[in-house]
């Protein structure tokens, strides 16, 4: 069968997953919540399983205003999706044609070059700055031309942890009234910091969230969507009816009805293990990139030696790719995660520099 060129051209986006057994590995390399869901959630589950409602089709009732109560927008503003990566899907499906051009730093989420290279749309990426990792705001403005149909911003940037301030945004979104822009909030929850107070202000800014972070059921895959409702409407459009399953919907559901123990989990992650990690590295001189929200990249002075290290002593960490290819990104997990992560981390420098 003939398959389009712009598909033939791309090579699958397959992140290291073979052999992440979190019975084997201490998982610090997926940004993943270190907490299993709490009973509350668990037990909603077994609820909705043991109503022998899993043979029809999914009912979503009022999870929207749910949904809207907690991100300040109406439900109009608001659609769920599939994980945050259908959200991209359907935003870069409803916005650029082939030959379009999409303005996004790097490094940044596969996902958005992924998607972008199966619609035959230009990528044009300024780079972060190795220096501090701080937003290329001036690069970014001077990449837009006529081509340009979006502007993506990662917020805080995986991997670089840097975030675009909100006046930054708001330059972007006046700069450019008739382009898109596209700000991924995956680590929202974990940095307080958000552009949603823009969303009613600016009919061409979109803003993705997702439930695979601090929510922790990134198995079940959930994200969502908020802008103008006339935009939202359009990628009703593009989404299935059903596409999302009702126990993601029953697990968020439950997590936005009782949220103390996310709450606590991420008070646990940045007020104390998080800091721990810190003050390991600059007290042991190693050099990495503190980021806002809970993982940092890490300079190691060996990236395969250290990662296997990491491996075979029972760690996980993410080795990154150019123009990054000498760091791993490691995400702050439970106290005593990051303690075995610290005590393993520390016998390798004396190796190192023995």
């Amino acid at each position: 069968m003939k398959i389009r060129s712009a598909i033939e051209k791309l090579t699958p986006y397959k992140p290291p997953l073979e052999g992440r057994n979190p019975r084997e590995f201490t998982l610090l390399d997926f940004n993943e919540s270190p907490f299993p869901l709490p009973p509350h959630v668990r037990e909603r589950l077994v609820e909705y399983i043991q109503g022998n409602t899993l043979h029809v089709y999914p009912a979503y009732g009022d999870f929207l205003e749910h949904l809207a109560a907690y991100t300040g927008v109406t439900p109009e503003q608001l659609i769920v999706t599939n994980g945050s990566d259908q959200a991209i899907d359907i935003i870069l499906r409803c916005i650029l044609d082939a030959g379009d051009e999409m303005v996004l730093a790097k490094p940044g989420f596969s996902m958005f070059f992924q998607i972008a290279g199966t619609l035959d749309a230009s990528v044009i990426s300024p780079f972060y700055s190795l220096d501090d990792m701080r937003f290329p705001m001036d690069q970014i403005v001077r990449s837009v031309t006529e081509k340009t149909r979006l502007i993506v911003v990662i917020n805080p940037n995986n991997p670089t942890g840097t975030s675009a301030s909100l006046e930054q945004l708001r330059q972007l979104l006046t700069t450019f009234p008739d382009i898109a822009v596209l700000v991924d909030e995956a680590y929202y929850e974990f940095t307080g910091k958000t552009c949603v107070s823009l969303v009613n202000e600016f009919s061409n800014l979109v803003v993705i969230r997702t439930f695979s972070k601090a929510f922790a059921i990134p198995s079940l895959r959930l994200g969502y969507a908020l802008g103008n409702p006339d935009f939202i409407q359009q990628l009703y459009k593009i989404r299935g009816p059903y596409d999302v399953n009702m126990l993601a919907i029953v697990s968020a559901r439950a997590q936005l009805d009782n949220p103390e123990p996310w709450k606590e989990a991420i008070r646990h992650v940045m007020t104390e293990s998080k800091p721990a990690l810190e003050h390991f590295f600059q007290t042991h001189q190693v050099k990495y990139y503190p980021g806002e929200a809970h993982f940092m990249l890490v300079v190691p002075e060996n990236l395969p030696e250290s990662v296997n290290y990491l491996k075979d002593h029972g760690i996980l960490v993410r080795p990154m790719h150019p123009p990054i290819g000498h760091m791993f990104r490691v995400n702050a997990g439970t106290m005593e995660q990051t303690q075995k992560f610290i005590q393993i981390y520390k016998k390798y420098l004396e190796l190192v520099h023995d």
